[in-house]
């Protein structure tokens, strides 16, 4: 199955990605929460590049629910994400927001992609935070995130 095509069927899927948030809620206070972002990709762009076999660059458009499984808030998710793969492997980057009832909160996420001789894949990396509206103004800090089934 060709990379690109392989690709495709990989955006198609239905995404889970957990992660530790490490948020500074006001210079004194600090506050570690557990999140789950469950997502699927509603548009990519997937381009050959041609100087080794199976390379491509693209982007895509995510969109999904963002649960954080300490509190049980529900926000919305959404992101933009830049790939450089050689046979489903290599870095990415990107950034996501999630809007709650109190505001929105933006972020920047950078890891890589790791594809298994089995066809599944591995995505980890970190994410910072950008900035925030609401309730959410002025939110620093960031953590990791992993997907991979059966880690949330």
């Amino acid at each position: 199955m060709s990379t690109k095509r392989r690709f495709g069927l990989v955006a198609l899927g239905l995404f889970a990605v957990c992660g530790t948030v490490s948020l500074a809620a006001g210079a004194e206070k600090t506050v570690n929460e557990k999140v789950r972002d469950v997502y699927h990709v509603v548009k990519a762009e997937v381009m050959q590049v041609g100087d080794v076999p199976g390379h491509v660059v693209g982007i895509f458009d995510a969109s999904g629910l963002g649960f954080n499984m300490d509190t049980g808030e529900v926000c919305n998710y959404s992101g933009k994400v830049f790939f450089d793969l050689t046979n489903g492997t290599g870095p990415h980057q990107g950034y996501a927001t999630n809007t709650c009832e109190g505001g929105k909160s933006f972020a920047q996420v950078k890891g890589v992609t790791t594809a298994h001789p089995d066809g599944t894949s591995t995505v980890e990396g970190t994410f910072v935070y950008t900035g925030g509206t609401g309730q959410l103004s002025g939110i620093k800090g960031g953590g990791s995130y992993r997907d991979r089934p059966g880690l949330c």
